[in-house]
C-alpha cells in the first residue's frame, strides 16, 4: 500500500518532536541544577530563565504525542511571560503554537515566529507540520532547506522521506530544485536518492526540465536507470546531458569515439589490475593490456539499434600478432547471456558485419572481449575508435 508524502512528513515531524521532547528530558537534570524557576523568581525580567522553566515543566509532562497539546496549554502562561520580556525566544512561540486550538492562529504564531527565528528546530518542525498539512510542498521545501542548513545531522532523518516523495508525482514536481544543488546538503540527497530504483523516473523527468545540472547527477542517473532496464529514459537523459557526444560519437556519426562519461551510452572501460583498457584522449585510442591468464569484457556501451544492417571497422596495433584472435566483437540485446555476433579480430584491421536488429531491440549492446591464456605472452596495443558504415 502506498502512503502519500504528505503523511510520511507529518510522522517525521511527530517522530521529531518526540525526539526534541526526549532530549529535553535527557537534560532536565541540568536544567534543574541550574535553578531556572529560583532565577525566574530572583529575576523576573530574565525572558530566557522563563523559557527554560517553560520547556522544563511542559517535557517533563509529556511521554506521548497525545500529551503534547494539554501540556502546552498547561506552560502557555508562563511561556507567554518569557515571550512579554524577550520577543525573540523561540521555544516560547513553539510553546504557544501547540497550545493554541484555532489553526488560523496557530498558523500566524508560527509565521511570525519564523521571520524571527529560523534556526530552532522545534519551531521550524511546528512550521513544517502546518505546510505539510496544507499540501504546500514548495514551502515545505524551503522549510526543509533551512532545517538541514542549520542541523545537517538530520538528513538521515528526512532524506528516506524526501526519496519517498520523490515517488509521488505531485511531490516530486515541486523538488526540482534540487537538482540546481543551491545547498550543501542538495548533493548529499541526490547521491542518496539515485540509489533508490523506484524515485528515479521521476527525478529524471524533472532532470530532463533543466538545461544543466551538475556531471555527477547525470552520470548517476543515467547508470541508475540503465541498471533498472529502464534504457530509454536513462538514454533521453544521456542526450540531454551529453548532446556533443550524441553528435560526434554514436552510429549516426560513423563512428564510435571511446569517451566514457556516461556509460553505458557511453563506453564502460575495464579497469583492474593487469586488466584494462585506458581511453588516451591526446590520441584518441584505446590502450589496452591483458596480463597472462585475464580475460573478460574490456570494453562495452550501448546504442540505439539502426533500421538497417551495418559494417564494423576495427583497426588496432595489438601484439602478439598470434594472439589476436582472443579478441573479439560482440554484439548483443542487453540483458541477454548469448551474443549475437561473436567475431575475433584479425591482425590489424578487419570488418564485422551486423545484420538489422531494431525489431528484436530497442539498444545494442556492443563490446569488446579479449583474453590472454595461461603460459601466453600479455597482448597490449592500442585499438583505434570503431567505424560505422551502412551495409
Amino acid at each position: 500500500m502506498s502512503v502519500s508524502p504528505a503523511r510520511l512528513i507529518v510522522c517525521v515531524v511527530v517522530s521529531l518532536a518526540l525526539a526534541i521532547l526526549l532530549l529535553l528530558q535527557a537534560t532536565s537534570s541540568v536544567l534543574m541544577r541550574k535553578q531556572p524557576e529560583l532565577s525566574a523568581q530572583l529575576m523576573p525580567i530574565n525572558g530566557q530563565s522563563l523559557e527554560q522553566l517553560a520547556i522544563l515543566r511542559f517535557q517533563l509532562g509529556v511521554t506521548t504525542v497525545e500529551d503534547i497539546a494539554p501540556f502546552a496549554k498547561r506552560t502557555a502562561s508562563l511561556a507567554a511571560m518569557a515571550f512579554e520580556i524577550d520577543p525573540l525566544s523561540p521555544k516560547s512561540f513553539a510553546i504557544l503554537a501547540l497550545a493554541e486550538d484555532d489553526v488560523a492562529t496557530k498558523r500566524a504564531i508560527l509565521n511570525q515566529a519564523s521571520a524571527i527565528n529560523r534556526r530552532d528546530l522545534m519551531l521550524q518542525s511546528l512550521l513544517l507540520e502546518d505546510q505539510v498539512a496544507r499540501q504546500n510542498y514548495s514551502e515545505t521545501l524551503d522549510t526543509l532547506d533551512n532545517i538541514l542548513r542549520v542541523h545537517p545531522e538530520q538528513a538521515s532523518t528526512f532524506f528516506p522521506i524526501l526519496i519517498e516523495a520523490l515517488k509521488s508525482e505531485e511531490a516530486a514536481t515541486a523538488m526540482g530544485g534540487i537538482l540546481d544543488s543551491d545547498s550543501q546538503w542538495h548533493a548529499r540527497f541526490l547521491e542518496s536518492a539515485t540509489r533508490d530504483s523506484d524515485a528515479l523516473p521521476n527525478l529524471a523527468r524533472l532532470r530532463l526540465q533543466r538545461d544543466n545540472v551538475d556531471q555527477e547527477i547525470d552520470q548517476r542517473l543515467v547508470r541508475g536507470l540503465a541498471v533498472g532496464g529502464r534504457n530509454e529514459l536513462a538514454y533521453q537523459v544521456y542526450a540531454r546531458a551529453n548532446p556533443d557526444g550524441m553528435q560526434q560519437g554514436g552510429l549516426s556519426a560513423g563512428r564510435l569515439a571511446w569517451e566514457n562519461d556516461y556509460p553505458p551510452f557511453d563506453w564502460w572501460l575495464a579497469d583492474e589490475g593487469g586488466f584494462r583498457a585506458d581511453y588516451i584522449t591526446e590520441e584518441d585510442r584505446l590502450e589496452v593490456y591483458l596480463r597472462s591468464g585475464k580475460g573478460g569484457v574490456l570494453a562495452e556501451r550501448l546504442v540505439e539499434s539502426p533500421i538497417r544492417s551495418f559494417v564494423v571497422g576495427i583497426s588496432h596495433s595489438l601484439e602478439p600478432a598470434e594472439q589476436v584472435k582472443d579478441i573479439r566483437l560482440q554484439v548483443s540485446c542487453p540483458n541477454t547471456e548469448e551474443p549475437l555476433i561473436d567475431e575475433s579480430f584479425s591482425v590489424r584491421q578487419n570488418e564485422v558485419n551486423v545484420p538489422a536488429m531494431a525489431g528484436r531491440c530497442k539498444f545494442l549492446k556492443i563490446a569488446i572481449y579479449g583474453r590472454s591464456w595461461s603460459g601466453k605472452s600479455a597482448i597490449r596495443g592500442q585499438i583505434a575508435p570503431l567505424t560505422i558504415r551502412e551495409n
